[in-house]
């Protein structure tokens, strides 16, 4: 039986710096039925889904279902699905002229998410017979400020933090908070957390621009807090311990 490719689709996030991995799809049960019965195989891997199904087998247009989940708990922290109400769940829609959307679903409607652990949206496919569907999804990205909580030698100093990646518009930070124990700067910018991407930021001496640390760690998913900013308002951040 000769099988042709019917679907192939990217999901990306860009916390994997823009490459298509991390996740893995499962079929909702009326979903699964479909497939059986087309006899349509999927295969994911690298983070795109593939469905291959005998040719001439999708002979009307049809729709399949999909709960798509992270392979790292931190995922969660940082997507932003902040457009999401708190009673829908982020569904990416995506149909064989390679549009593609997110739009929320009432969780009442999908039953079996509540017997599911880690999912983190669904993913919806149109298809259409004589066409192929391929695509990538852009799983959207929750930028945070970032704050550097020093401790140690250097907490009573005034620090100032050097972006070296962006000369022309460097993100700048601001103490919030000093004192002998610990001193917190916060950047004025929201920047994305980015998984494996090279360091951008030193640690100075305000007084004499002295190099006291050539590479602060960057931010990642897993150390989120709440932080008062220096306008008095509070923000959620994203935590990096510096004790040199």
């Amino acid at each position: 039986m000769e099988y042709v490719r019917i679907v192939d689709v990217s999901l990306c996030h860009e916390y994997y710096n823009g490459s298509s991995c991390g996740f893995n799809v499962v079929p909702s049960a009326e979903t699964a039925e479909i497939m059986k019965r087309e006899q349509i195989l999927c295969r994911v891997y690298d983070g795109k889904v593939r469905l291959i199904s005998p040719a001439g087998a999708v002979t009307e247009n049809m729709t399949l279902f999909f709960y798509v989940k992270p392979s790292i708990a931190e995922i969660w922290n940082v997507t932003n699905f902040d457009g999401i109400a708190h009673d829908e769940f982020p569904t990416a829609v995506v149909f064989s002229k390679k549009k593609t959307h997110f739009e929320g679903r009432k969780k009442d409607s999908m039953p079996e998410l509540q017997l599911m652990f880690g999912v983190v949206f669904a993913l919806e496919l149109h298809l259409e017979p004589n066409k192929t569907i391929e695509c990538t999804v852009n799983v959207p990205t929750k930028k945070l400020r970032w704050c550097y909580c020093v401790s140690g030698i250097f907490a009573e100093r005034d620090l100032f933090i050097s972006d070296s990646s962006k000369t022309d518009n460097p993100v700048m930070f601001d103490c919030v908070e000093k004192s002998t124990r610990l001193s917190l700067y916060i950047s004025r910018n929201e920047i994305p957390i980015v998984s494996g991407a090279p360091s951008r930021f030193r640690l100075l001496d305000s007084a004499t621009s002295k190099v006291l640390m050539k590479t602060l760690p960057n931010a990642s998913g897993k150390t989120l807090a709440k932080a008062c900013l220096d306008d008095g308002t509070s923000a959620i951040v994203a935590e990096c311990f510096v004790n040199p």
